[in-house]
């Protein structure tokens, strides 16, 4: 059953009135007998009536502070500030085979004029360099990566692997050297998921802290003697190619119309599942809805004099140049020089806070006002009044702070164009020019031919680029995502009450396995918490100790299952059973020991048998055995899966037993899903290397997962002689 919502001032006047005139008799003994408007006493009820109306009103309009001050109680952050959208542009010269260096703050927009101009989180060296080549485990891979299918850049787990990038360099070189900047946009595991996505490293929400699954050792030289670049020289984004990021490479001098080799090895990898790889685009940078303003001003500047004008009244409130209405986002810095107690001037650091209530009458802070673009201080009780010291020359006042922001930021990547679009490339081709040509209609390009231009235009200073005024535009080669307005105090009010269902302590079981699904930072499909298990005491009960199973997500399209690079029985690698491990020893209870430990899987084998059909009219040509054999392997394999399996199709369930009549209905309804009424005459089932099992249950350990699965189709011909015995 809903409840009402609960409304406090649910009383009127009218009620009120009501309720005092009704005890009006009683309280004063029958002594007051008028009750009319006309005596005076009714006058003073009425009057405080009136006043306990709006008393009553307030009850359910709770200040913003108060609502700041209970969402500090309970541990909850507090209403989120505005934020700006993040994408990734990709810079392309006007010039084929320039140089060029585009500095941390320059502007790109698809809309000059209207407000979605984006801004360079960092310096980007474009240089003329053009990926020509990608090869994999010796094995050429640039056609498949240039249509679109992902490449696999490892093997099974802890397998060596080794990726060749082939690149030319054009134009004059760079033979001071250079940092080459390459997108690679990995594969996302289709199949179940249990936790929370992982963000790609240029998003905010990436978690740094996750060990990667892997050592990459980059190389850079002649083709086929590359030499390995320092670590210095490696800035990685993708977290050990656990996530889609951004690679910097600081390269050696090259000069031009060399052939240089770009390798990426490990020894070990220990994947959970291979990365694969949809996208490789050099010249990337992330790009912010949001401009960052720099502003230092003397002892005449406009803020510092408004700081300096205005008269000693509490909560001054100061406006900031740059047209910072509706558009600021926040304070980085905000530095102010005052006077001390000796008459000497100091710089001293103001912070930002989302509400003045809870600060001293020292405390150096303000709010953010993004409607306005100012900044609010305190009253000298709740805050300090800020006071510059103007007295002298040189530098007041430093502030740092960024304009732009919200949902106008938010939007998709550059649409790929059409086939007939002469002048314009696939962003998953923009690395391959020499293959992108042959996508398109009409004369193909060379190899050396111009880079297609990006949509969108410069719009920054001149002196942003370098050579000065340097031509060239950028492409969107992500969504931009992360945009939104000041979270709402009411909105704030819901988010906490939300947030008190989410499990922070490691009590039961379940609270086990939901704080191992929602570890930042790292992929996994199911949890399974055994109470009293550890790992050093197998077979035993011990006290105290609480073992969580992690399996992590791995691909389970139909088109993944005969891939070279399946994964049947998923395991986790050493960096997500690391990350596992510390949020639960976080969340532990005093004296509770807690392990994540990779899944426990148990061979199986499945004998099926089925009618034979008749020998084939045709010779050479197989009959109908041969299809309905990889069907039913196919379909027992996927139903005893550790993601996919089960009743549910979320996996087998931890220890559940094997019940042969179970796996027969599973393999008559795939037989009967493809139309085929062969009826199964019966399902056996064995543990190891134990015997069949056809009517009894075959109980798996507590924890265990069916794993690796044989199925052996026997065929049983019409006449009843022994049935021959086919594995799927």
């Amino acid at each position: 059953m809903t409840l009402a919502p609960l409304r406090l001032d649910d009383l009127t006047w009218a009620d009120l009135m009501d309720a005092v005139r009704s005890r009006i008799a009683a309280e004063s003994a029958g002594r007051w007998t008028l009750h009319a408007p006309v005596d005076p006493g009714m006058t003073l009820l009425e009057l405080q009536a009136y006043l306990l109306e709006q008393q009553v009103f307030r009850l359910d309009r709770v200040p913003d502070a108060v609502t700041h001050a209970v969402l500090r109680l309970l541990g909850v952050p507090g209403p989120a500030p505005a934020t700006a959208a993040v994408t990734v542009l990709q810079v392309i010269p006007e010039r084929p085979g320039a140089r060029l260096r585009v500095r941390e703050g320059a502007s790109f927009g698809r809309e000059p004029g209207r407000g979605t101009d984006f801004f360079l989180d960092g310096d980007l060296d474009v240089l003329p360099v053009r990926v020509t080549g990608l090869s994999v485990r010796d094995a050429d891979r640039t056609a498949d990566l240039a249509a679109g299918r992902p490449v696999p850049l490892a093997g099974p787990h802890g397998e060596p692997s080794r990726v060749r990038l082939r690149l030319s360099v054009d134009g004059e070189g760079f033979p001071d050297g250079g940092t080459l900047s390459l997108l690679l946009v990995l594969e996302r595991p289709a199949g179940p998921w249990g936790g929370v996505p992982v963000p790609d490293g240029w998003a905010a929400g990436a978690n740094p802290d996750v060990p990667p699954p892997a050592r990459l050792d980059w190389a850079y030289g002649p083709v086929g003697r590359p030499l390995r670049l320092p670590d210095r020289a490696v800035s990685d984004g993708t977290g050990g190619l656990r996530r889609s990021g951004l690679v910097r490479l600081r390269l050696p001098g090259t000069a031009a119309g060399d052939e240089r080799e770009l390798t990426l090895s490990t020894t070990a990898a220990t994947f959970a599942a291979p990365p694969r790889l949809l996208r490789l685009v050099p010249h990337c940078v992330p790009a912010r809805h949001a401009g960052r303003v720099r502003l230092s001003e003397g002892a005449g500047g406009p803020v510092v004099r408004q700081l300096a004008d205005t008269p000693p009244l509490p909560g001054p409130v100061v406006l900031l140049p740059g047209d910072a209405a509706g558009r600021l986002v926040d304070v980085e810095r905000f530095t102010l020089r005052e006077a001390d107690d000796a008459g000497t001037g100091r710089p001293r650091d103001w912070a930002a806070v989302p509400d003045l209530a809870f600060s001293g009458p020292l405390d150096r802070v303000f709010t953010v006002d993004r409607a306005a673009g100012a900044l609010r201080f305190g009253d000298g009780l709740t805050g300090r009044v800020p006071r510059p010291d103007t007295s002298g020359t040189g530098e007041v006042l430093r502030a740092v702070y960024r304009l732009g922001g919200g949902p106008l930021g938010n939007g998709g990547a550059d649409p790929a164009p059409g086939p007939g679009a002469p002048a314009v490339a696939p962003a998953a081709l923009l690395a391959f020019p020499a293959l992108a040509a042959l996508t398109r209609p009409g004369p193909r390009r060379t190899a050396g031919g111009p880079v297609p231009p990006g949509d969108w235009v410069f719009t920054g200073d001149p002196s942003d680029v370098e050579p000065p005024g340097a031509p060239c535009t950028a492409r969107a080669l992500v969504a931009a995502e992360g945009g939104a307005e000041p979270e709402s105090p009411a909105a704030a009010r819901r988010r906490a009450a939300a947030a008190l269902a989410v499990v922070t302590r490691a009590v039961t079981a379940a609270d086990h396995e939901e704080l191992a699904l929602t570890t930042p930072g790292v992929a996994l499909a199911r949890a399974h918490a055994l109470v009293g298990a550890d790992p050093a005491l197998p077979g035993r009960t011990a006290p105290g100790a609480v073992s969580v199973l992690v399996v992590p997500r791995v691909p389970r399209a139909p088109a993944d299952v005969d891939a070279p690079d399946a994964v049947p029985l998923p395991v986790p690698d050493p960096g997500e059973l690391a990350a596992v491990r510390a949020r639960l020893a976080a969340a532990r209870l005093l004296g509770a020991r807690v392990y994540a430990v990779p899944p426990r899987y148990r061979a199986v084998r499945v004998r099926v048998t089925v009618p034979a059909d008749p020998v084939p009219l045709v010779p050479g040509v197989p009959g109908r055995d041969a299809a309905r054999r990889r069907l039913v392997g196919a379909a027992l394999r996927r139903y005893l899966d550790p993601l996919v399996g089960g009743d549910e199709g979320t996996g087998w369930p931890f220890g559940k037993a094997l019940r042969p009549s179970t796996l027969l209905r599973a393999a008559e309804r795939a037989l009967s899903a493809a139309g085929d009424r062969t009826p199964v005459r019966g399902v056996a089932v064995a543990l190891d290397d134990g015997p069949y099992e056809t009517c009894g249950d075959l109980p798996l350990r507590p924890g265990e997962l069916p794993g690796p699965v044989a199925v052996l189709v026997c065929a049983a011909p019409g006449t009843g002689s022994a049935p021959r015995e086919v594995t799927s």
